[in-house]
C-alpha cells in the first residue's frame, strides 16, 4: 500500500483486521508503504507531496490520471517503477519472504509481482482494487491470483482492460470492522458523543487530512440556519479546527479534529457532507448515510461521483451555498429524500467486505499446492 490518498492503508488495515477476526493466530500480516520503503529520493516523499497536490493543483492531478490510464502507460509503467523503487522493494520481498501478497494500490500489480517471481518466490498475489467505478488501468494485472473490486462498475473496467473473468470477484470496499452494525440508534451514537440527541445531524467530512472547503461549506450551512446541528470533522488539518473552533456560528455547531471513531459520528448523523474519496463513501453506505459530494480529484474520482448518482445515493454539489440549498431541500417538512437515498445506501452497503476478502485469502493459502 502507499499513504498517497484513495484509502490504500485503511483498506489494507481492514484486511489485516478481516485475517485477525476470521482466523484468530493463524497469519501473520505486514503492511508495507511500498513508496515511502522502496523509492529512491525524492520519490519516497510522494505521500508528502499529495495533499498539496490534490489541494492546489487538482488539474496536473487529472492530467496524471488521464495520460497514464492506457494499454502504454501499463506497459511502460512497471519499468519505469522499476528504475524507482525495483531495487530495495526486491531486498523488502527477500526479507519478509511472504507466503501471500496483497496490494491495495495500483503502482503495486504487476511491478511487484514480476519482482517476486523474479526473486524465485512462487507466493500468490492479489490485487483489492480500490476505485469505486471507473478504476485505472494499473489496477488490472491479467496474471494475478485474484482480483477484488469494490463494484460491478469496477469490474467492468477489469473485464475492459482484460482480467479474466474467473479471477475477479466483486467484494465491495474494505473498510473498517467498526462499521459492522453497533446496534446503537441515531439518537443512542448522539448521546454518546455528546450531541443533542433529538436534532437532525449533518456531518461535514474532508478526510483524514481536512481537506476541501470545509470552512466555506459550513458557514453556507450556518448562514441558511438549516434545523439541526452541524458536526465538521478537520482532521488532521489543525489550522483549520482552531479557526472553526473560534468562529461565531448561528446554528449548533461541533468542530472535531483527527477522530478514530468514525463510524459513531456517521451512526449519529442523518447526512454527510464529503470529497468523493471511495473510503469514505463506503463507510457512509455502511451507515445508511445520504450523501452529498463536495468535489472530487479529477480523473481518479469521477468514477466515484459516478457510482453515488447512478446508484442512487446522492448528488454532487460543488458549491457551498448550492449544498446548503439542496441540504435545506432535503430536511424540509414533507420531503422524503434522505429516507430514500438512506434505504438504497443501506442496500449497496457491503460492510462485511473485508471479512470476504480475508476468507478468499486463506482459500487461497490453505487449498493451492505449497509454494517454495
Amino acid at each position: 500500500m502507499s499513504d498517497t490518498g484513495g484509502g490504500h492503508r485503511s483498506a489494507a488495515e481492514a484486511i489485516a483486521a478481516g485475517l485477525a477476526r476470521e482466523f484468530p493466530g493463524r497469519y501473520q500480516t505486514t503492511l508495507l508503504d511500498g513508496i515511502a520503503r522502496a523509492a529512491v529520493f525524492p520519490f519516497n516523499h510522494t505521500a508528502e507531496w499529495y495533499r498539496p497536490v490534490v489541494t492546489y493543483a487538482e488539474w496536473s492531478w487529472g492530467l496524471l490520471f488521464r495520460t497514464t490510464n492506457n494499454r502504454l502507460a501499463a506497459r511502460l509503467g512497471p519499468k519505469l517503477l522499476d528504475l524507482l523503487a525495483g531495487r530495495r522493494l526486491r531486498h523488502l520481498l527477500r526479507a519478509h519472504s511472504p507466503d501471500l501478497v496483497v496490494s491495495t494500490h495500483p503502482l503495486f500489480t504487476a511491478f511487484p509481482r514480476r519482482l517476486l517471481r523474479e526473486i524465485g518466490a512462487r507466493a500468490p498475489f492479489v490485487t483489492v482494487v480500490t476505485d469505486l467505478f471507473d478504476a485505472h488501468i494499473l489496477w488490472f494485472d491479467r496474471e494475478v491470483e485474484l482480483c477484488a473490486v469494490p463494484t460491478d462498475g469496477a469490474r467492468q473496467a477489469a473485464l475492459r482492460y482484460g482480467m479474466p473473468d474467473g479471477k475477479i470477484r466483486v467484494t465491495g470496499e474494505p473498510v473498517n470492522l467498526k462499521f459492522l452494525d453497533s446496534g446503537l440508534s441515531k439518537t443512542e451514537a448522539r448521546r454518546k458523543l455528546g450531541l443533542t440527541p433529538d436534532q437532525t445531524t449533518i456531518l461535514l467530512v474532508g478526510g483524514g487530512e481536512g481537506m476541501g472547503p470545509l470552512d466555506q461549506i459550513a458557514r453556507a450551512v450556518d448562514r441558511a440556519r438549516l434545523p439541526g446541528q452541524l458536526v465538521v470533522i478537520a482532521g488532521r488539518n489543525e489550522p483549520l479546527r482552531r479557526k472553526l473552533q473560534a468562529a461565531p456560528w448561528q446554528i449548533a455547531v461541533r468542530v472535531q479534529g483527527f477522530v478514530t471513531n468514525m463510524p459513531e459520528w456517521m451512526r449519529a448523523s442523518d447526512v454527510i457532507v464529503t470529497k468523493a474519496g471511495p473510503g469514505t463513501i463506503s463507510e457512509a453506505l455502511a451507515c445508511g448515510l445520504p450523501i452529498l459530494l463536495s468535489g472530487f480529484l479529477p480523473g481518479q474520482e469521477n468514477g466515484n461521483v459516478t457510482f453515488v448518482e447512478q446508484s442512487g445515493v446522492g448528488v454532487l454539489r460543488k458549491d457551498p451555498d448550492d449544498i446548503a440549498r439542496t441540504l435545506g431541500e432535503w430536511l424540509a417538512p414533507g420531503n422524503d429524500t434522505l429516507a430514500r437515498l438512506s434505504a438504497r445506501a443501506r442496500e449497496l452497503a457491503r460492510p462485511r467486505a473485508a471479512l470476504d476478502i480475508a476468507k478468499m485469502l486463506d482459500e487461497i493459502l490453505t487449498t493451492r499446492p505449497s509454494r517454495v
